[in-house]
C-alpha cells in the first residue's frame, strides 16, 4: 500500500513539475514578446506619422487654347480662330508613407538599418487666383466653352507635376526624409551616436 501512495506521490511531483515548467516558460516567452514590442515603438516612433509631405514645387503652366471652324475637316476656315494665353500657378508635394518604413537595429555595431520607398507625388493644386492672361480672343463663329477650359486646366496639372519631377523634386523629398528620419532616431538619446544606413525599395 505505502508502494502504491510512493508511486502516486512520484507521479504527482512530476506532473507538478511539468505545470510550472510551462507556466515558467509561458511567462517568459510572454514577457519578451511584449518587451520586444514596446521597445520597438519606443525605439524610433515611426510607427504612427503616416503620409507626410517632405518637399513642394512650385511652378507656373502657360496655356494656348485655340479653336476654329473647319470644312469638313479638311482646314480650317479663316477668321473663326477662338484663342485664349493664360497660366495659373502650381504646387505639387511630395510625401513619404512612413507607415511602409522597415527598420533594423544593431546594438552591437551600433548601426541602423532603415528600409523605405521613395518618395512619390501625393497632390498637384492649383490656384485660381493666380491667373494671368497674356491673350483672349474670341471669334463669333466659335469658342471656348467651360468644357474645354477645364480639360486644359487638367493638362496644366499634368504638366505641372511633369516639370517638377523633372526638376528632381522627388529625389529633395527623399534627401529631406532621410533627414527628418536621421533626426527622429538621433533625438533618442540611446542611438545618439548610431549609423543610420538608409535602403531604398522600388524606384521614383
Amino acid at each position: 500500500m505505502s508502494l502504491v501512495k510512493n508511486k502516486v506521490k512520484n507521479i504527482l511531483i512530476i506532473v507538478l513539475g511539468v505545470l510550472v515548467l510551462g507556466l515558467v516558460l509561458y511567462l517568459e516567452i510572454k514577457f519578451s514578446s511584449n518587451f520586444f514590442t514596446r521597445e520597438k515603438t519606443s525605439k524610433l516612433g515611426l510607427e504612427d506619422v503616416g503620409e507626410l509631405v517632405t518637399q513642394t514645387c512650385y511652378t507656373t503652366v502657360l496655356e494656348d487654347s485655340k479653336v476654329n471652324r473647319d470644312f469638313f475637316k479638311l482646314f480650317d476656315i479663316p477668321f473663326t480662330e477662338s484663342r485664349q494665353i493664360f497660366s495659373y500657378d502650381f504646387e505639387v508635394d511630395a510625401s513619404l508613407d512612413f507607415s511602409s518604413i522597415e527598420y533594423k537595429v544593431n546594438d552591437k555595431q551600433k548601426e541602423i538599418n532603415v528600409i523605405l520607398p521613395h518618395s512619390r507625388v501625393y497632390k498637384v493644386t492649383f490656384n485660381p487666383s493666380s491667373l494671368k492672361v497674356y491673350l483672349d480672343s474670341e471669334s463669333l463663329f466659335s469658342r471656348i466653352d467651360l468644357e474645354k477650359h477645364n480639360s486644359a486646366i487638367e493638362k496644366m496639372q499634368e504638366q505641372a507635376e511633369n516639370d517638377c519631377v523633372a526638376n528632381k523634386v522627388l529625389e529633395a523629398a527623399d534627401t529631406n526624409a532621410e533627414r527628418l528620419l536621421e533626426g527622429l532616431i538621433k533625438g533618442e538619446k540611446k542611438y545618439k551616436d548610431y549609423n543610420i544606413v538608409f535602403n531604398y525599395v522600388g524606384g521614383n
